[in-house]
């Protein structure tokens, strides 16, 4: 199982089979559709970058294996993972400045409040 952190890595499906296996199968539709053809019918807000969207196909593909931050997986210099590390710390959970912490509030910002709430009380609960 994958650890973090933060708890985000804990419920992550990236190296999943069946979603690598969606993703793969979704390339190939865009490879073998001529979608370069019509994209340009959707200008503006209804269109979007096919090679991007491609190009984050192939990220996903290129990421097979991720073993989650405390194995070594996601960014290096991510400041939660940092900041972990550096107070020795299991996990946030167990900071007593978490309530008002700046690099939590990243995680929080990004709309996973729900999540964590639940892995939050998970952790309490174990502890």
């Amino acid at each position: 199982m994958k650890e973090s952190f933060c708890g985000l890595c804990d419920k992550c499906r990236l190296d999943h089979p069946d979603f690598l296996e969606a993703v793969a199968r979704v390339k190939s539709f865009v490879d073998e559709f001529p979608a370069y053809w019509w994209m340009h019918c959707f200008p503006g807000e209804e269109g979007f970058s096919l090679p991007e969207f491609v190009k984050g196909l192939e990220w996903f593909l290129r990421k097979p294996e991720c073993p989650g931050c405390k194995e070594g997986g996601g960014r290096e210099q991510c400041p939660i993972r940092r900041c972990a590390l550096r107070r020795q710390c299991a996990n946030c959970f167990e900071c007593p400045e978490l309530e008002t912490c700046e690099h939590y509030s990243i995680i929080f910002k990004e709309g996973y409040e729900n999540y964590l709430h639940r892995f939050l009380l998970r952790v309490r609960k174990v502890q």
